[in-house]
């Protein structure tokens, strides 16, 4: 998936500037003096800096300090242009004025344990003293290596250099040292500006809410309001009555998977419909289901998979009592000053508030474990694991750009909330071709389905697995889409891809907590435990098994490596790397058989000697294992059948 990085096109801009000024004249101008912090340049302007003459290129700000060797600056020889001044007449002679004394030079004086401050290379830490231009000063706010240090700067308090032996003054956040005082900077508001408090930002026009009401923010609007069966209207569709369904046996249940299970049959009832179609009755479908989907396999993954009501997750708050108990264990592990501190330069629609209530709709992620194994490592882990990918997959990978506040590319994640140069009136592209039999199964809606969210969900055989998994209703995110992007779904779409099986893969929740097992055939395609499976998993046919690591993978490694040394946790052994691994297959450990595909057998005692049955297979097709009622549209739609009740009366679709 493609990412916008600022500094290359800040590069490809300057390149084409270039480019186009071999066809301008040469023309000699006389050159300005540059000042830090203050003078501003175009490229191609030509300075004079210390006794040397540079020309601009690269957009370098105010605080670039023209030198040789710079990114920002190519030295040029000074013109010689300038007009010797006129010979003035001899002045008359006049009284001498008393004279004036001039106040004391600075200390020049500068300590041996004083470092020098060398542009663009010398970093330092808050609170290190360093000497620049014959003055000493004190590092505050984190300045970069391209911040030169100046007085009345933000990121340096002059001091005086014989005096480096006293402790520089230290802030607790969130306030921070200016002007060697302690105080709290200002807040950035929604609209850009900034204010001393959110208090004091301006106020936003109101935003229309989906029920036509007006609120501050979208945030801010009441929930969206759902029509039941029986057309009342409720705030959460789990809240919604329960329709009893007719069994086939003639009694009633809340639904088909709750009904009696009859005995499985051994061949299929088929009858014909007259219309060259064929019926069988709804009681064998919902038997052989249930018979072919019980077992340990099946109550693991939907251990893993079973998800919390919407009412119960929007609920959720920092630090709050009632939060489900994973909620707790990852609050324990990333609170929302760490969250700041990991994610400085996010989008606002990832708030940590959305982080938790992306973990509560999934109980098994940061779950505990009963049988031994470390529940706080595991989570810690996941958490590591998912942070890394998401800056590969959101992060602004700019490090030497301005919007980065100096901030390294590990913390650099969650800045794209969309695919970069897609948005939501764009309905064209491949996105939005929906064919085949994903595009039956999940229909598009004139809407694109380009990547949203913290793991970028694409395409429309995601969104509507996604919303079923949501919701219950495949078309919610299929007609708004938008709702990965700007809702609490932007992250929690994140942990549905984590927890997920995707066969033949396994889901990435299995190979972190180990109950995934590498087979004989997975190791044979090179396929181990460790950091280095989840980059398969989520992006293997572009970035593995190359025989070398590519720049994706190496940037995966890196971020994971800073973000679990930042955690303390302990990965020495891991295989990080996916360079020799294989694609999982179907004969590896995580191929489970989840989905329903036609079965091909012969069977003696139908029409056409048809199976009329579906089997479970290793690969996605438009039919789930997880969604009850799916064998019976994969019988009907592969063999022109119609299920009937306990009348044999035709059950409408």
């Amino acid at each position: 998936m493609l990412r916008s990085n600022p500094a290359k096109k800040v590069a490809f801009i300057t390149l084409l500037s270039a480019s186009m000024g071999l066809f301008t004249a040469n023309v000699a101008a006389q050159e300005q003096p540059f000042e830090l912090g203050v003078t501003k340049v175009s490229n191609g302007d030509v300075v004079s800096y210390q006794g040397e003459c540079f020309k601009a290129k690269n957009s370098p700000g105010t605080w670039e300090a023209p030198k040789l060797g710079s990114w920002f600056w190519d030295q040029v020889t000074c013109s010689n242009d300038t007009v010797e001044p006129p010979v003035e007449p001899e002045p008359p002679v006049v009284e001498p004025e008393p004279p004036v004394t001039e106040p004391e030079p600075p200390t020049t004086d500068i300590p041996s344990d004083v470092t020098p401050f060398v542009l663009g290379e010398t970093r330092v830490a808050n609170g290190d003293v360093v000497s620049y231009q014959q003055q000493c000063y004190i590092a505050q706010n984190n300045p970069g290596v391209w911040e030169a240090p100046k007085a009345g700067s933000w990121f340096w308090e002059p001091t005086n250099c014989g005096s480096t032996t006293e402790p520089p003054l230290t802030c607790t956040l969130p306030e921070v040292l200016i002007d060697n005082r302690c105080v709290i900077p200002p807040v950035e508001c929604p609209d850009g500006s900034s204010a001393a408090t959110a208090e004091e930002c301006p106020v936003i026009p109101p935003v229309t809410c989906p029920d036509g009401s007006t609120a501050d923010s979208v945030e801010l609007c009441p929930p969206a309001k759902v029509v039941c069966d029986d057309g009342s209207v409720v705030d959460d569709i789990a809240q919604c009555p329960v329709t009893p369904v007719t069994c086939p046996d003639g009694s009633t249940a809340s639904s088909v998977a709750d009904c009696p299970v009859a005995e499985v049959p051994t061949s299929m009832t088929v009858t014909s419909d007259g219309k060259g179609g064929y019926l069988i009755p709804r009681a064998e479908f919902v038997a052989i289901e249930k018979s072919l989907t019980s077992g340990e396999l099946f109550d693991l993954v939907r251990s893993d998979t079973v998800t919390l009501d919407n009412a119960s997750v929007e609920a959720v708050l920092p630090l709050r009592a009632a939060n489900p108990e994973n909620v707790k264990r990852a609050e324990s592990i990333v609170d929302e000053a760490l969250w700041e501190f990991l994610f400085p330069i996010r989008n606002p629609a990832y708030t940590y508030n959305r982080f938790l209530q992306a973990i509560a709709k999934f109980p098994a992620f940061c779950r505990t474990y009963t049988d031994g194994r470390d529940s706080l490592a595991i989570c810690k882990r996941s958490l590591a694991t998912m942070f890394a990918h998401f800056v590969q997959e959101t992060g602004a990978h700019a490090p030497n750009w301005e919007g980065a506040l100096g901030n390294p590319e590990w913390r650099q994640g969650l800045y794209y909330v969309r695919e970069v140069y897609k948005s939501e009136s764009d309905t064209t592209g491949p996105y939005n071709k929906c064919t085949g039999w994903a595009g039956e199964r999940w229909p598009c809606a004139n809407k694109s389905y380009f990547g949203r969210g913290a793991k970028q969900l694409s395409w429309n055989y995601n969104y509507g697995p996604f919303s079923e998994a949501m919701f219950g209703d495949k078309m919610v995110l299929l007609e708004k889409p938008e709702l990965v992007a700007d809702t609490w779904l932007n992250l929690a779409s994140a942990v549905f891809f984590y927890v997920y099986p995707q066969p033949p893969k396994p889901s990435m929740l299995h190979v972190i907590d180990g109950t995934w097992q590498p087979n004989a055939a997975d190791k044979a395609n090179g396929i181990e435990h460790g950091f280095g499976s989840t980059i398969q998993i989520i992006n293997g046919a572009f970035e593995c098994g190359k025989g070398s690591t590519t720049a994706q993978a190496k940037a995966r490694i890196a971020y994971y490596k800073e973000i679990t040394s930042y955690l303390n946790l302990d990965i020495s052994g891991e295989k990080l790397d996916c360079a020799d691994m294989k694609a999982f297959d179907t004969a590896g450990a995580g191929a489970l058989e989840v989905y329903w595909d036609k079965d091909w057998g012969w069977d003696a005692n139908t029409p056409g000697n048809h199976s009329f049955k579906c089997k479970l297979v290793g690969y996605q097709t438009a039919y789930s294992a997880w969604t009850a009622g799916d064998y019976e549209l994969c019988v009907e739609d592969n063999f022109n059948v119609q299920a009937t009740d306990a009348n044999g009366e035709i059950i409408p679709k």
